[in-house]
């Protein structure tokens, strides 16, 4: 296998992963908003 193929293939994962990770961290910053939202209200 094509050594340069895999580092390829490597940081096409981290960025993947770090894109899911932001998804991730954005998700959770919405309900923290949510629940705030809910907090207020109540």
């Amino acid at each position: 296998m094509d050594i340069s193929l895999v580092s390829y293939q490597l940081s096409v994962f981290s960025y993947q992963l770090s894109a899911f990770s932001n998804q991730l961290s954005a998700f959770s910053f919405q309900l923290s908003a949510i629940s705030y939202q809910l907090k207020a209200d109540g």
